[in-house]
């Protein structure tokens, strides 16, 4: 069963997609903002974690630079409702792998998460 590490600070959003990501086969820690997420993410590595960039205490970009200037790998799936011009390229450059706008479809993101696990 993969592994995912979910950072999303609305907690309807948090827990409706945590319920699909376990009915589609996951094991998912789901975090409200990203101030364990180091933690969380080195003793328990996920497979794959998805990153809100709107969250309380510490913005995601930031805590998207911690993670790889840490040197972890594990593939991270950006999700965001933010609409700013190059937003995709910061994104990719900050080390994230696929960025995927909100609202997003719940089946475009599992086939982007699977996607991301097969690569």
């Amino acid at each position: 069963m993969p592994h995912v590490i979910l950072i999303e600070d609305d907690a309807l959003v948090r827990t409706l997609l945590e319920k699909r990501l376990v009915l589609a086969g996951w094991r998912v820690t789901a975090l409200r903002d990203g101030r364990a997420l180091t933690t969380v993410a080195t003793e328990d590595p996920a497979d794959l974690i998805l990153l809100d960039l709107g969250l309380p205490h510490v913005d995601g970009l930031s805590l998207l630079e911690d993670l790889r200037g840490r040197g972890i790998t594990t593939p991270i799936l950006v999700l965001t409702a933010y609409e700013l011009p190059h937003l995709h390229a910061t994104v990719r450059s900050t080390g994230a792998n696929e960025l995927l706008q909100k609202p997003y479809d719940q089946e475009e993101l599992i086939a982007r998460m699977q996607r991301l696990l097969a690569a």
